[in-house]
């Protein structure tokens, strides 16, 4: 996209790469975000109606015959992580390379798999407790690439590939690793999770789909992976990289309040916020907002606090691929990168700007030139998490 030089020699990302609901590439998903398309599915569940975005096993690839072994998240995981790596032409272990991983329900669905099975006295294979393991999915990146060096698989509820994305821009401005892996990966669509979120009140159970910024019922649980490479910028450009975007701040802060509930006036998400952009103005906000009205709430807090003066677009993707729960950040972070390379805002599907009279919400594609997005994110228990992306510096 970009080499306009050493601005900064700061984190650079240099490789993309993404599966999901419906998508199975940066192309398909580049595809879903100009058209302003969903891929999410209306099913029963229970007594209820419910939208969820499934990725089928079919459509999931890795090089790697071991990897038929791990949990459906790892091999998600994998069939990301090789397109990225293929994409920004690297050899990682030639490098100090750290693997970090964010995934909010880690291996829970093996846990439940393998839970069930013991209610019915079946004896678990061996490769069960790896598989429940949220470890896996960090261990399963470093064994696919022979990598001996920093791993870190972070659970911090929704937040926790932008979390990732935060780590390993301090490790790369601290010199301690050259490259970062840097992934989100979940595959929570199951009767265990949904079960658990129905009587929160937060599932979009409605037959008609209500998305983000209309104060609706709740948000469309989807699952799927993608993954970055992050980069010292001096070895991007020693090794003559494509630079897809620069990582120009991150940041991340704690409600504080309960493990059960966030701050509903948005006091941290503000502070987390206002840390990440300073005084600096992205082209739009690729939003957090994805149906929950405390949570878009919450967004539309911020934005009237820091930019309503402004005049900033803002969006959000999970209209179209719904909520993949700690993979979310990845998604958006992806998103923004590749609108900065095709020039484009996505739009946000079922919004009801009447419910958000002073947000200038994208409701239709706009092709227009980007410079910088501001990815927001906030999560169950109070973690906030933000991050800037710019296309050459700002």
């Amino acid at each position: 996209m970009c080499t306009k030089g050493l601005h900064f020699m700061g984190a650079v990302i240099t490789g993309m790469g993404i599966i999901g609901p419906g998508l199975t590439s940066i192309e398909s998903y580049t595809n879903i975000l100009k058209a302003g398309s969903s891929v999410l599915k209306k099913e029963k569940f229970k007594d209820k109606y419910i939208h969820t975005g499934r990725v089928c096993s079919e459509d999931i690839f890795f090089p790697f015959a071991k990897g038929k072994k791990y949990p459906k998240v790892a091999q998600m995981l994998l069939h990301a992580s090789e397109m990225a790596v293929n994409m920004a032409g690297v050899s990682p272990r030639d490098y100090k390379t750290a693997v970090i991983v964010g995934s909010s329900g880690g291996g829970i669905t093996e846990v439940f798999k393998n839970t069930k099975d013991m209610e019915q006295n079946n004896r678990l294979g061996p490769y069960a407790i790896g598989n429940m393991n949220a470890n896996t999915l960090s261990s399963a990146l470093n064994a696919f690439y022979k990598l001996d060096g920093q791993s870190f698989a972070l659970s911090n509820s929704c937040t926790s590939s932008l979390d990732a994305l935060h780590l390993a821009k301090i490790l790369i401005k601290s010199k301690e690793v050259d490259i970062c892996i840097v992934g989100g990966a979940d595959s929570t669509v199951n009767e265990l999770v949904l079960s658990g979120f129905i009587p929160l009140r937060v599932l979009q159970t409605e037959e008609a789909f209500t998305g983000p910024f209309s104060k609706g019922t709740g948000f469309a649980m989807s699952e799927g992976a993608g993954i970055l490479i992050v980069e010292d910028e001096e070895v991007a450009l020693k090794r003559n990289a494509q630079i897809l975007g620069w990582v120009e701040q991150t940041s991340m802060s704690q409600d504080a309040r309960s493990p059960y509930l966030s701050d509903s006036a948005g006091g941290a998400m503000l502070r987390a916020v206002e840390s990440c952009v300073g005084q600096k103005k992205p082209t739009y906000i690729n939003s957090q907002a994805l149906g929950i009205k405390e949570n878009d709430d919450i967004e539309s807090v911020v934005y009237e606090r820091l930019f309503a003066k402004k005049g900033i677009p803002i969006t959000s993707i999970k209209g179209m691929v719904g909520h993949a729960m700690g993979a979310s950040g990845m998604f958006q972070v992806i998103s923004a990168l590749i609108s900065m390379k095709e020039q484009f805002i996505p739009p946000t599907l079922y919004a009801n700007r009447a419910e958000y009279p002073n947000l200038p919400i994208v409701e239709k594609t706009i092709n227009t030139p980007i410079e910088s997005v501001l990815i927001t994110s906030h999560g169950y228990g109070g973690n906030n998490g933000c991050a800037l992306l710019s296309s050459g510096g700002i």
